[in-house]
Parts: C-alpha cells; structure tokens; sequence
C-alpha cells in the first residue's frame, strides 16, 4: 500500500492458525476490508473459512487454535491477541450459522443490538439499513 492509501477499516495479514500447538490450519491468509466494503471469503469445505473468521472474532481459543503468525488490524489496531469481549467492543461479532439467534427480530432490531451486553447502545441509526422481500 502507497502511504497516501487510505488505511483499511480490516486488515489480515498473512497469519497463520495453529490448533493444539501442533495442527497447522492455515498459512499465509490475507484479506482486507476498506471502510463501507464488503468482502465474501469463499472456499471448499476445510479451507479455512470459519476458522479465519474465528481469528478475526477472537474465538480461536475456545477451540484451542491461536494466530502464531501474522497480524490482525482493525482501524490500524492489532486485535489478533485481544479476548473475544474485547473484540466485540470494536463492534466486530460473530454469529455462528444454524444457530437461528434472533430469529423472531427484524434485521433492523438486529442491527444495533451489541453482543454479549445485552443492552442497546444509547445513541443508535438504523436509517442506512434497507430490506428487500421477493
């Protein structure tokens, strides 16, 4: 990146995940998400979707996995190393599929809703957020 770049709002850089301090499962993953950017991570069963997102979310280490290499940045800031409470504060949560969380709630009472607080935030916006039914 020139130093004129605009930083990026996610940045992954070439980690590495070991589970049990023995199982390498992914090597040399990099991705970056500008801000107002959306980004699909594709991939085959077993390439390592999940446990990279894992990584970004902080809860490798409920499955003893750890980024033994390589940097995690949100906003510039490192967070590969930071505890999943304390990822989410960053307002970076991940929802596991099938899991139906919320179901019976709109996408936008979804929205604001801050993981693992349970409480609103007191100033929130839901004008940006637009559904579509087909």
């Amino acid at each position: 990146m020139s130093s004129d770049a605009p930083r990026p709002l996610l940045a992954v850089s070439n980690i590495e995940v070991i589970y049990d301090h023995v199982i390498l499962v992914l090597k040399g993953v990099s991705l970056t998400v500008a801000e107002g950017g959306i980004v699909a991570l594709l991939g085959a069963n077993g390439a390592g979707k999940s446990t990279t997102l894992k990584a970004i979310s902080g809860l490798l280490r409920t499955e003893r996995g750890d980024v033994t290499k390589g940097r995690i940045e949100f906003h510039g800031k490192a967070i590969h190393r930071q505890n999943p409470s304390e990822v989410v504060k960053h307002g970076i949560v991940q929802v596991m599929e099938g899991r139906h969380v919320f179901e019976q709630l709109t996408v936008e009472e979804k929205a604001p809703t801050p993981a693992g607080t349970g409480r609103r935030p007191a100033k929130t916006s839901t004008s940006s957020i637009t559904t579509s039914r087909g």
